[in-house]
């Protein structure tokens, strides 16, 4: 357990773990010092996938329509993606345009660049093979859609190493698959559903389906916290935001109250958080995202993915711009994974591209980080076509290419990468003039001070050890420290004194550094 610094406690437990600077938790005082939120550069390879087959519909790289997981049973990267064949032009309300149809489809990497669609034998299109590995609805009319599949780490039963949470709808409206447990309800049907698979593409239902009865809207995104043993499912619980059934509503542009008076309910996308220990039962919701002061008046918060970084929570929220019909993802950070603060800046985390670009209308991602040597791999969906013109701008009678040429849909969703050196998210920097930065009283059990940092070519970096009324431990100034000039993700820093971890009680750091920048720092054995 990590207990945060607080003027009645005289340090802070931090055992093994990486201490990042995205936050003051650490910070006692900085002299010239600034903080940096880093960017992930996108990979010259890019789109890594698009649409390249002449039976493809619309591959649909967005909010729950894609995972991407590297397997260390034979370490490949998979991917798995719908691909919506009968999506374009949906008219909101008709209720004679058959129900949507799309396949969950299949790709596998060896190097997480090249990827291949491999032929299946599972499903045929006009005769011709393809990588599908569910097709919806099926030939007992269920439809499988928006699936978040999770590779849980920690399941000892190999046959469920995959987990998938997804839409499970029958065709009469209920929320049904064979041997399953029957859900009525108003609308296109109802209910969140869990499947089981130990190698991401033999899949089998569980038996208590559905999961979750009143899950109706589209955004389920399904992660587990190794750190507190807890199944976390974020999404739209329930309805979208400020559903209502009355005739007049207009569903997907209702008007927005700011200022949210007595009565008038959050008309904007939220997002909600429910917990589980065994995937079966589950928490009540909890909203936790609602757009508010920090947002436009068009903003909706669409979506969002936390991972762990050391005992910090980060996440990226994918916020769309309705106005513009436009979405952009942000980075944020948390202590409880719960409380949620967004970066001074507010800008996004992966720029949108140039206008032209494979990326230039949307980047949303709800994919967690892979760590891939050095670095972390954002696997993100990049679109050149607006979020929802394509897909209801043709009954809403919009006078934009996108609602009359499917083309447009068809080759306009990708998957990008954009990679970040490990744990590069923020850093504290000093440029020409020398500055410092003292942390907090630390107690670690580990051994040694190791850093990541980077240094420009006559930058350095050099560290003192202080008890915490800053006196400095004989061995461990400055100057018996080796001077560090060099760029490395985990620098053992040395001091003639030895090791830190033979230093009894608590200890203070003051880094000393220009022309550097310092991302955080571990004791750690090794």
């Amino acid at each position: 357990m990590y207990i945060a610094y607080s003027p009645d406690k005289i340090h802070k437990d931090i055992g093994q773990t990486w201490q990042l600077f995205i936050d003051d938790d650490l910070v006692a005082v900085v002299k010239n010092v600034t903080r940096r939120q880093h960017t992930p550069t996108k990979h010259s390879a890019n789109p890594i996938i698009k649409r390249d087959q002449e039976w493809e519909g619309i591959p649909y790289f967005r909010s729950c329509s894609f995972n991407v997981h590297r397997d260390p049973k034979d370490n490949l990267f998979k991917c798995w993606y719908e691909d919506h064949y009968d999506y374009f032009g949906y008219q909101m309300g008709n209720t004679d345009q058959p129900p949507l149809g799309s396949r969950i489809c299949y790709a596998v990497s060896k190097d997480g660049l090249t990827w291949e669609k491999p032929l299946l034998g599972r499903h045929m299109v006009d005769g011709r093979d393809t990588n599908t590995v569910i097709v919806t609805p099926d030939e007992d009319g269920v439809r499988t859609l928006l699936p978040s599949i999770l590779l849980d780490g920690h399941e000892e039963d190999q046959s469920r190493r995959y987990k998938m949470v997804s839409l499970r709808h029958g065709g009469d409206g209920s929320g049904i698959a064979p041997g399953e447990q029957r859900v009525k309800a108003s609308g296109a049907g109802r209910g969140l559903s869990l499947a089981f698979s130990e190698n991401g593409l033999d899949w089998t239902p569980f038996d208590g389906n559905p999961l979750i009865p009143e899950w109706a809207a589209d955004i389920q995104v399904l992660t587990y916290d190794s750190q507190d043993a807890l199944y976390v499912l974020w999404g739209r619980y329930g309805d979208s935001a400020g559903e209502a059934w009355h005739p007049d509503f207009d569903h997907w542009f209702s008007p927005v109250w700011p200022s949210k008076p007595e009565g008038i309910w959050g008309t904007r996308r939220r997002v909600w958080r429910l917990e589980s220990t065994d995937l079966v039962n589950w928490s009540p919701a909890q909203l936790i995202f609602e757009p508010g002061a920090d947002d436009n008046l068009d903003d909706g918060h669409y979506s969002f993915v936390p991972w762990r970084a050391g005992e910090m929570h980060l996440g990226l929220l994918n916020v769309l711009h309705q106005v513009d019909d436009t979405l952009d993802t942000y980075l944020l950070h948390s202590r409880d994974g719960r409380q949620w603060n967004r970066f001074i800046e507010h800008r996004p985390f992966i720029p949108r591209g140039d206008e032209g670009s494979f990326d230039a209308l949307d980047i949303e991602t709800t994919v967690q980080p892979i760590v891939v040597g050095d670095e972390l791999w954002f696997y993100y969906g990049g679109m050149n076509v607006h979020h929802d013109w394509w897909i209801v701008g043709r009954g809403e009678g919009l006078d934009v290419p996108e609602a009359h040429d499917r083309k447009y849909a068809a080759d306009g969703h990708h998957l990008g990468l954009a990679t970040l050196r490990y744990d590069g998210y923020v850093s504290l920097d000093a440029g020409v003039r020398e500055g410092f930065i003292e942390t907090k009283p630390v107690l670690a059990t580990g051994e040694h001070l190791f850093i990541n940092a980077r240094c420009e070519p006559d930058g350095f970096i050099e560290v003192e050890v202080m008890d915490p009324w800053n006196g400095v431990w004989e061995g461990f100034t400055r100057d018996a420290c080796t001077t560090f000039a060099g760029d490395d993700i985990r620098h053992r820093v040395v001091w003639t004194g030895g090791a830190v971890g033979a230093l009894k009680g608590a200890v203070k750091f003051r880094i000393h550094l220009k022309k550097a920048s310092f991302y955080g720092f571990q004791i750690s054995n090794a």
